[in-house]
């Protein structure tokens, strides 16, 4: 039965993945956590987020553009090493909360903003090296690393295809590297590969679904589409806080 679940968690969580271009792993780990230990959670959200990120980027690779991705790819790799070290000094709850009050206070200030059509931006090489930064560090000191990506994409003003498109790209890169980590620390099973071999083709179920969906999704809302997940980014971050130190 617990099976049978865990491909229902990862159909829904792909599809609103595949709207969205992120949050599969914020809804389905707090749903794997309920009946599978972190040592299975972890790897196979990294495993299976992979999955739905190559079937993203497949989707609208024709929009891909390398360049977009580099300054952020770039900026992740400090914000990693500085996130590790960080983890050694403070607590990963407080860096939690800063990054929840962080997110949460960036969707109310979005959606009190005049809601207009973005131009695209040209000049994004400082704010993708920075988005990259807060991506690797809350990666590595909280597991949310999709959030300061999506800011970066809302704040280029792409277009659904070539936003999606890029957020793919930079989750496959960001995601093989994890995997690549999680295999050689042993992380990897029998009982691993049983779920992924039940989680994959419900991936890939949630993202057939929701391939006739997004073609009626305006661009306006699918950016307030980012904004509600990024936003619950924040509210699950406060969440998990609140949870261990009053609960």
């Amino acid at each position: 039965m617990e099976l049978v679940y865990f491909a229902l968690i990862w159909a829904v969580a792909s599809f609103v993945n595949s709207l969205s271009g992120m949050g599969a792993g914020m809804l389905a780990v707090p749903c794997m956590l309920l009946f599978l230990p972190v040592q299975l959670t972890v790897p196979l959200s990294c495993l299976l987020g992979t999955v739905l990120s190559v079937g993203l980027f497949l989707q609208y690779r024709k929009e891909f553009q390398l360049k977009n991705i580099i300054p952020a790819l770039i900026g992740s790799v400090p914000g990693a090493f500085l996130g590790t070290y960080i983890l050694t000094v403070v607590s990963s709850h407080v860096i939690e909360i800063m990054m929840a009050v962080f997110l949460i206070s960036y969707v109310i200030w979005s959606f009190l903003q005049k809601q207009q059509e973005k131009e695209e931006k040209t000049n994004i090489i400082l704010v993708g090296a920075l988005s990259g930064f807060l991506a690797g560090f809350f990666g590595t000191t909280t597991s949310f690393s999709g959030p300061p990506i999506g800011i970066f994409i809302l704040y280029a003003g792409w277009k659904k295809q070539k936003a999606l498109a890029t957020m793919g790209g930079a989750f496959v890169l960001i995601n093989t590297v994890s995997c690549l980590s999680h295999y050689f620390a042993g992380l990897y099973t029998k009982e691993l590969l049983t779920y992924l071999y039940v989680g994959a083709p419900a991936c890939i179920l949630g993202i057939c679904l929701a391939s006739p969906v997004i073609k009626y999704i305006s661009q306006k809302m699918f950016r307030k589409l980012l904004l509600i997940v990024i936003g619950i980014a924040g509210i699950i971050s406060l969440f998990r806080v609140i949870a261990h130190y009053f609960l």
